[in-house]
């Protein structure tokens, strides 16, 4: 079988994204280290890491679903879950740091729920400023736009009804066709 060759739009779009070419994206050396240190570092405090896993699992998901990866979003939900996730830390440090703690720390539904509430109250958080932050965007815009009508009104009321009509035609409507 011959290969097709590639045109020249091809092999630039292949260069960008080598992952959607078909090949596969190498991991870049200092990501490769970071990744080697979280799993020797997960292998030696193992208890702490089950916890951790267990009780982040919405900070994790809200990871692998969110669109953008350096969101407020997920930003948000992950130290919220992080704060409810830190008492049993703390609590199971205390202990000594054993697995049987761990487990009993992970399968205790109290304290799953308090963990899982505090990624929760991360998601309301962020719900509630994005909301907050639209409004008042949206507040400012009307006022920008009252402002921008009431100078409108000045000026014609100095210039004259010819400013507005002449202005009107020398708008160029090709540029907001594109």
């Amino acid at each position: 079988m011959a290969k097709k060759k590639k045109t020249e739009q091809e092999d630039k779009q292949d260069k960008a994204n080598p992952a959607a070419a078909g090949g596969k994206k190498k991991m870049a050396f200092k990501a490769r280290l970071w990744l080697a240190c979280i799993i020797v570092a997960g292998v030696v405090f193992l208890p702490t890491s089950i916890l951790l896993v267990i009780g982040m699992l919405p900070s994790i998901v809200a990871f692998v679903v969110s669109a953008r990866v350096s969101g407020a979003k997920v930003s948000t939900i992950t130290a919220m879950n992080l704060a409810g996730c830190i008492p049993f830390v703390f609590k199971l440090w205390s202990a000594g740091n054993d697995f049987e703690m761990s487990m009993d720390i992970v399968t205790n539904m109290r304290y799953l729920s308090i963990m899982y509430m505090a990624a929760a109250f991360g998601y309301m958080i962020d719900w509630v400023v994005t909301g907050i932050v639209s409004s008042f965007l949206y507040q400012r815009g009307i006022k920008r736009m009252e402002e921008i009508k009431k100078r409108q009104k000045e000026l014609k009321k100095h210039w004259g009804e010819a400013v507005e009509e002449q202005a009107a035609q020398n708008i160029d409507y090709s540029m907001l066709e594109k």
